[in-house]
């Protein structure tokens, strides 16, 4: 059987990138021809900007050499316009009276830049921005003109008006919108970009509609439809793109928006395929380059006959290329009542985070001024990972390297799903020295090149380091070889909600796990799932049990009282303990008992915040008060370890504030936070961590407090243990944070009431 003829209309990145991938599962069974209008091999179209801010040269973009196409028997017909598909012919032909047969067809045709239908848009000096004959005409302009005007405040017309300020030329922004990359970032991180542009020389007219371009016939300047003037010699129009599907629309393929293709890229026609900026997917045209890689590798899979999951989608994320700036956004972006949204603000230090949630799992992210977890976040929003996973990659803040704590799996180059794993071996495996070396080897930051500073820092860790799996990433115990990330992020993954679910689902080694990970897998379960487990008395050998009765405050009535003096005398049980933490222990009492008492029990041993200590020499009612509402507000929530907590109003500091995980301490006018404190043999004073005007404040911090400690310690990690990794400045930056310690309190809330409705279901 002879080889099939197969055609690649368009000669860009994703056509080409599909034919990398037949030539990779089946290049023997395919004579291919490439038909591109440019007269140049595939280059990268996304680092344009990067030529015209004098930072890469034609050849640092070129992706497929002459030399590549001839090695692969591919013939190139560059300069070539494909201007005909004769469907039921199967042939195309071309501008240049070139007619070539197909047996299977990838229309990768792209788009075009939208150029604004207003009078004198034709003139010279108007420009799109799409193709390296514009980049070389920019630079000529730039040596005999002065003033330009770049019309789209989106990526590539900043990236653009960068460059020809680059350039020497000084440079207007003119934008619809009241904020620039208005799709991309929210009106925060767009206010801080505007500003750092301003400050690169750049000069931003938003909300503006140019109504026509001015000069007779050369352009000279823009005029709104507000009447006001703008003088330029140039004028780059990058107001979008438009998809070019005259092509396939005159040969009978269906169209909307671009060229319908279903999961597999097929459109109307049989065996003629549709690939990149100039498809529709489910409605949506993608015009960034990891989704167009994904494309192609589905539709080389199909054209080979191999087995593949169709193309469902993908997570757009977007990157700025200007020096300088800081930016990635990925997902979605916008909050509304379906969403939960998390910000931290450092206005100082120039850095803006927002992540937004969707049922509590990750579905976008701005970051701004610091994008060194960006590779992490967006991995979590392709997994729709839980808010309490991300929480920890969302904060990370200075201290280790980025690239010292990925796990090697972790993938570096989204566009060409290149691994640190991968890209560490090739280092050592080649002895490659720059990123240029580690693009030639293994592509990544070939493409938009979003993480060429991730791999520069690789370079320089694989330098200095010999590579092992960092130690943070052990297995949970040696009933698995998952890591307690990873076991968590399972669970929430496939939804699992019994233990025995997890041990049989994610392969455990032994059927009843061990002392290590029965403990961890029950408190994550319950900390994704919250549900009331009943608190139960703390047995004996003996079949009898010690019990303490809930005594809000350390406050009990006389009723109580006598109801516990009672149940002592009439079982003969010697004496009841008075706690350090000011409760009764009843020891001894048989099951049966303690429900004769008719009171609360509290939980014993078990994860939780203990009773609220309390030390009432001045206003005692208040002080009670506060340790009444926050036991109440934080009885049988789940804790990564036990917590103690204690108020003292007095300076004498009678219980000894600074020696529990939080204490509050009178002091002048206001109240002292603490902690981190320890007691015993080891014992450490709390750090502080704020001061509170007034002990009802002082109640909100604790709150938000151990909020944010449930949701982002480790299992068993104390609190002190938890700060000294989380570290205590990073701690103060999120509770001193109105939005973000108001959304830990939403969260508190929330599970405290479903907890309410479990146990009044659970007495029913």
């Amino acid at each position: 059987m002879g080889k099939q003829k197969l055609i690649l209309i368009g000669n860009g990145m994703a056509g080409v990138r599909t034919i990398e991938e037949i030539v990779k599962h089946a290049g023997d069974a395919f004579q291919i021809a490439v038909i591109g209008s440019e007269p140049h091999p595939n280059y990268n179209r996304m680092l344009l900007s990067s030529v015209l801010q004098g930072d890469a040269s034609l050849k640092d973009i070129t992706l497929n050499s002459r030399t590549w196409y001839e090695e692969h028997g591919i013939a190139l017909y560059a300069g070539e316009t494909a201007v005909k598909i004769d469907t039921d012919r199967r042939t195309v032909s071309t501008d240049k009276k070139r007619e070539v047969a197909y047996d299977k067809l990838i229309i990768a045709t792209g788009s075009s830049p939208f150029i604004l239908p207003v009078p004198g848009a034709d003139k010279e000096g108007v420009y799109g921005f799409r193709t390296i004959e514009d980049c070389r005409a920019f630079i000529d302009a730039a040596g005999r003109f002065r003033k330009a005007a770049v019309i789209g405040g989106g990526i590539l017309g900043l990236e653009a008006a960068k460059g020809l300020v680059n350039l020497g030329m000084e440079v207007s922004v003119i934008h619809h919108s009241s904020c620039i990359m208005q799709n991309q970032l929210d009106r925060t991180a767009s206010s801080m970009l505007q500003r750092d542009l301003e400050r690169q020389g750049i000069h931003f007219f938003l909300e503006k509609d140019t109504e026509a371009v001015l000069g007779t016939s050369r352009a000279t300047g823009l005029r709104f439809k507000d009447g006001a003037e703008l003088e330029a010699d140039l004028i780059v129009m990058a107001a979008g793109v438009r998809p070019n599907i005259g092509l396939a629309k005159a040969g009978g393929l269906d169209v909307n928006r671009a060229i319908i293709v279903n999961g597999y890229m097929e459109t109307n026609v049989p065996d003629v395929y549709a690939v990149g900026e100039c498809a529709e997917h489910n409605g949506v045209v993608y015009g960034l380059i990891k989704p167009l890689y994904e494309q192609g590798q589905v539709l080389a899979r199909h054209i080979c006959g191999l087995e593949c999951e169709p193309y469902r989608g993908s997570v757009q994320s977007a990157t700025l290329k200007i020096a300088g700036i800081d930016l990635f956004s990925a997902g979605q972006i916008k909050d509304d009542d379906t969403t939960t949204t998390i910000r931290l603000v450092d206005e100082s230090a120039g850095i803006y985070k927002k992540a937004v949630f969707q049922d509590d799992q990750m579905a976008g992210v701005i970051l701004y001024g610091d994008t060194r977890n960006k590779q992490k976040l967006l991995d979590s929003i392709i997994k729709k990972r839980d808010i309490t996973v991300v929480k920890k990659n969302f904060f990370q803040s200075g201290g280790e390297s980025t690239v010292s704590s990925m796990p090697l799996g972790e993938t570096v180059c989204q566009c060409h799903a290149v691994s640190k794993g991968a890209i560490i071996e090739a280092v050592k495996s080649h002895d490659l020295k720059t990123a240029g070396d580690v693009k030639r080897c293994t592509k990544a930051s070939g493409s938009c090149g979003g993480c060429r500073p991730l791999i520069e820092e690789l370079l320089i860790h694989a330098a200095e380091h010999e590579y092992e799996e960092p130690a943070g990433a052990q297995a949970m115990c040696s009933c698995t070889s998952l890591t307690e990330d990873e076991v968590v992020e399972q669970i929430q993954m496939r939804q699992l909600s019994s233990v025995q679910d997890v041990m049989s689902q994610l392969g455990w080694k032994t059927g009843s796990g061990c002392s290590v990970c029965m403990p961890a897998i029950h408190y994550y379960l319950r900390m994704i799932k919250p549900g009331v487990t009943a608190d139960e008395p703390l047995l004996h050998e003996d079949g009898g049990c010690t019990i303490v009765p809930q005594t809000y405050g350390g406050l009990i009535k006389a009723d109580e009282l006598r109801t516990v003096a009672d149940a002592i005398e009439k079982y003969g049980i010697p004496h009841a303990v008075l706690t350090h933490g000011q409760r009764l222990k009843i020891p001894g009492i048989g099951q049966s008992v303690s429900e004769e008492l008719q009171m609360p029990i509290c939980a014993v041993h078990k994860h939780t915040v203990g009773p609220v200590k309390t030390c009432a020499c001045t206003n005692p009612d208040y002080v009670q008060a506060i340790a009444v509402e926050l036991e109440k507000e934080t009885e049988a929530l789940i804790m990564p370890a036990k917590t103690s907590i204690a108020i003292s109003a007095c300076t004498d500091d009678c219980v000894y504030c600074t020696v529990h995980d939080i204490g509050v301490l009178k002091a002048g006018r206001g109240w002292e936070l603490y902690a981190g404190g320890r007691g015993g043999q080891n014992a450490r004073a709390g750090e502080l961590f704020s001061v509170a005007e007034t002990l009802k404040e002082a109640g909100e911090y604790i709150k938000g407090f151990l909020q944010y400690y449930r949701e982002t310690a480790n299992y068993l990690e104390k609190v002190g243990q938890w700060i000294e990794r989380a570290g205590i400045i990073h701690i103060r930056e999120v509770l001193f944070d109105n939005d973000l310690r108001g959304q830990l309190l939403e969260r508190l809330e929330k599970e405290r009431r479903l907890l309410v409705q479990e146990t009044i279901k659970g007495l029913m």
